[in-house]
């Protein structure tokens, strides 16, 4: 059981004006993040450069200590959370301009009875959603909807909230998507043992933010499809519009073309369904592999120091990769060209994510250096709560009054971190899953995400909270449920 914050209390601490300071300071730290990002406007990576700033130096630290105390952290966040980011990144890039996405949406839809449609696309955006960021699965997903939608004259909301759900789920709980990732780093917790926890909390998740949900609410909310967005959301190649794909925060038109100066052009044939589905999950595999083998006797064969290798996270996806440049690119008729043409557009749109993580490493590194990580632990030693919720509370509050979940997931992170020693691995996966469960909490009308769902679902405002925030918060509540339970079992 992931320990309670008292627990981690020594006989001999006792509170002290200091303590009462620094606490303060987490306190500054967190409204100059609120206030730049929300009120300002200002970029997340300036917000949380002055954030870490600002705990330094209101902590007595130097100017000089400051500045190391960042660029240290900003360092090592992103060399270990940074490549992973670009790998998922490059993976999506090729699943998408291969036309996987269509091949998995229309065997499914082809296949399965219109009543048992919700089910169908809350799996297809799980799986879809494995190494996509939320928004860019969002923004690929969408015109497929949108098109079932028209041609079949089925329920907007019926189609999009299972999506909405399977793309979240795997978003908040499973690695390799940059929240799990930055909390896995933050309470040292294996990658492949979060995985599989995330894997099966996941699961649940799905059902009830998905199917369940969308059962029951979309009869009772106004949706239609925007006759403009159905104009603009099928001018791409593959009818997913050229220019929306990197942060989903702009629209999704844009020009598409198959020349060899405008992206990819239109396979010669779609991948196989077979051969998409093997792609998107074999790096789950591979890590899934090595977590089992970390949990059976040590050997030192030559086997378990392959699995060990091709297991790590980055060895995982670098694989995958080069594997989707055969299966996504030169299998379906793909010319070199071409397949280097989609690998440069890859990186674009995760710079903003990259920076934004690494920031939140500087912010991380600045409230260790400070000592902060003792006054927060005697704090939360008088509420008499475990870690695992101490973690949920405060990422969901953040997330709320934020908007982000990955800025609620960093500066949460940062301050349940440094708790978090001594955890064997099974209790820090399970606080890390608590993090990325908690920045899924809410998500309103501060979320940019909201909006796009709002103009998508052709919602209003009120609908749109009825139905976007309450799935959000169904799939935070739902998960940190199992991972209560968890708790108790593990």
């Amino acid at each position: 059981m992931v320990c309670s914050a008292a627990g981690l209390l020594a006989a001999d601490q006792s509170w002290t004006a200091e303590d009462t300071w620094l606490l303060v300071v987490v306190g500054v730290s967190i409204a100059v993040v609120v206030l730049l990002i929300s009120w300002a406007r200002i970029h997340p990576f300036l917000a949380l450069t002055v954030s870490a700033l600002t705990v330094s130096l209101l902590a007595g630290e130097s100017a000089q200590k400051a500045i190391v105390s960042f660029t240290t952290g900003l360092g090592r966040i992103t060399g270990s959370v940074g490549v992973l980011i670009i790998l998922g990144a490059v993976l999506g890039r090729m699943l998408a301009d291969s036309g996987g996405i269509e091949q998995v949406v229309g065997t499914l839809t082809r296949v399965v009875r219109p009543e048992r449609l919700p089910w169908a696309l809350t799996l297809v955006a799980a799986l879809i959603g494995l190494p996509m960021f939320f928004e860019v699965g969002f923004v690929m997903l969408m015109p497929l909807v949108l098109q079932l939608a028209r041609q079949t004259n089925y329920p907007v909301l019926r189609a999009g909230m299972p999506v909405v759900a399977g793309l979240a789920t795997v978003h908040a709980l499973v690695p390799p998507h940059p929240g799990p990732l930055i909390a896995i780093q933050a309470v040292h917790a294996p990658v492949g043992l979060t995985m599989l926890y995330g894997l099966l909390v996941a699961v649940p998740c799905a059902i009830v933010s998905g199917p369940l949900f969308t059962a029951y609410i979309w009869p009772r909310v106004p949706a239609h499809v925007p006759d403009s967005a159905t104009a603009a959301f099928t001018t791409g190649p593959h009818g997913d519009g050229a220019a929306g794909h990197g942060t989903g925060r702009g629209s999704a038109s844009g020009p598409a073309s198959g020349a060899d100066d405008a992206g990819p052009a239109v396979p010669r044939r779609l991948p196989s369904l077979a051969v998409t589905v093997g792609t998107i999950l074999l790096p789950i595999v591979l890590m899934t592999l090595k977590a089992v083998y970390d949990s059976m006797p040590k050997s030192q064969g030559t086997l378990y120091t392959v699995v060990e290798f091709l297991g790590t996270p980055m060895i995982a996806l670098l694989v995958t990769v080069f594997v989707s440049l055969f299966t996504f690119g030169y299998s379906l008729g793909f010319s070199r060209r071409h397949v280097q043409a989609s690998l440069a557009r890859s990186f674009a749109p995760v710079a903003g994510v990259i920076v934004i993580v690494g920031a939140g490493g500087g912010y991380s590194q600045a409230l260790q250096d400070t000592g902060v990580d003792r006054a927060v632990t005697l704090a939360a030693g008088h509420l008499h709560i475990s870690l695992l919720l101490l973690a949920w509370l405060i990422a969901a509050l953040m997330r709320t009054i934020v908007g982000s979940g990955t800025i609620a997931t960093i500066t949460a992170a940062g301050i349940v971190g440094p708790l978090s020693h001594g955890l064997a691995p099974a209790e820090a996966s399970l606080l890390a899953l608590a993090l990325g469960s908690g920045a899924a909490f809410a998500g309103h009308v501060n979320d940019a995400a909201f909006w796009m769902a709002k103009e998508y679902f052709g919602t209003s405002i009120g609908g749109t909270l009825r139905t976007w925030t309450v799935s959000h918060t169904l799939l935070s509540l739902t998960s940190l449920g199992c991972l209560l339970l968890l708790d108790i079992v593990v």
